[in-house]
């Protein structure tokens, strides 16, 4: 039984090497966009997931407003105000699109925002097989 599930996983291993150029290509570019009141202070964490393997997470401290760009499968983050007042709008664009946004205008509002893959989408499918 041992030797099956390592043939199997060998297998699934060698499949998603022989597909990581087609994998590659489905990466796309991604903006975060941070708006909101006029010098707005935030700050928080952002990642563009690519096919590399897990991403390391950017610490940021910024004011508003702010783009990030990279490439990738998702684009992940984790925003806060560093103040009480005002209002902060995170915005995540996939090609140029909006496909992802949230606002908040609490005291030291926090806003997490992502984009993955659609569900639709090859990965998903690979992920659906590999973890059943």
């Amino acid at each position: 039984m041992k030797k099956i599930s390592l043939l199997g996983l060998f297998f699934l291993l060698m499949l998603f090497i022989g597909c990581s150029e087609s994998i590659k290509e489905m990466e796309t570019p991604y903006t975060i966009k941070i708006t909101g009141s006029e010098n707005q202070k935030f700050s928080g964490h952002y990642s563009f997931a690519d096919t590399k393997g897990i991403p390391k997470l950017i610490h940021v401290d910024a004011v508003v407003p702010m783009e990030y760009k990279g490439k990738g499968i998702a684009a992940v983050s984790v925003f806060r105000k560093t103040t009480a007042e005002g209002t902060l709008k995170v915005e995540i664009l996939k090609d140029e699109k909006v496909v992802s946004s949230l606002e908040t205008n609490q005291p030291f509002g926090v806003i997490s925002l992502g984009k993955i893959p659609d569900t639709d989408s090859i990965i998903n499918k690979i992920l659906g097989i590999i973890l059943g």
